[in-house]
């Protein structure tokens, strides 16, 4: 290889790894924003390649699984981000018990056993909807509404999660209500 050549590649090196720096800051920043912490909430302060914080492992893995869900189950949608589920909180929000509560009381009888009872009345409170976004009145099982084939398109989500998390102590319990927090689309960018 000519001196040419080899000097046009250290250039490029060169000059891609100052970008690769600014894209490492700006995910982290990213990050930072979507779960509401500093970096040292993951990182040891001085030493950010250090793996020790029990915080550093599980947020590699997530971003793993993001990684996992936008390639899989999620592809043909737009894509999920951290602030997806966290929207600028370390934990994310889950259902208010009250919430799926009110909807269970309110179709007392409606239900032919109560464990669907119970999973209806939470996919209502998630999602922000009536059981007409799923189903057809007088024809509960039938799958002709776009909603009712969701359903299918998205338990996969779940699967793919757990993947991320199979070898780990601390593995996420996962529920609609994380992304959807009662609206039909998951709000996927900070407003």
């Amino acid at each position: 290889m000519g001196r040419g050549a080899l000097a046009i590649i250290v250039t490029v090196l060169m000059s891609a790894a100052p970008r690769a720096q600014e894209d490492t800051a700006a995910r982290m920043q990213r990050w930072a924003t979507s779960l509401g912490v500093q970096c040292a909430y993951c990182h040891v302060d001085g030493a950010w390649t250090d793996t020790s914080k029990p915080a550093f492992d599980f947020a590699r893995r997530m971003s793993h699984m993001v990684s996992g869900l936008n390639a899989g189950p999620s592809k043909t949608g737009e894509p999920i981000t951290c602030w997806t589920c966290h929207r600028g909180q370390a934990r994310p929000a889950r259902l208010p018990i009250a919430a799926w509560q009110k909807i269970q009381a309110e179709h007392v009888g409606d239900f032919t056993t109560p464990e669907r009872s119970l999973a209806m009345s939470v996919y209502s409170a998630s999602l922000g909807v009536e059981c007409t976004h799923c189903h057809e009145l007088g024809a509960f099982s039938a799958p002709t509404k776009p909603g009712y084939a969701m359903v299918e398109t998205m338990l996969p989500i779940f699967d793919e999660i757990q993947k991320h998390f199979a070898d780990s102590p601390r593995k996420p319990v996962t529920q609609c209500y994380m992304c959807h927090q009662g609206q039909r689309v998951p709000e996927r960018r900070p407003r």
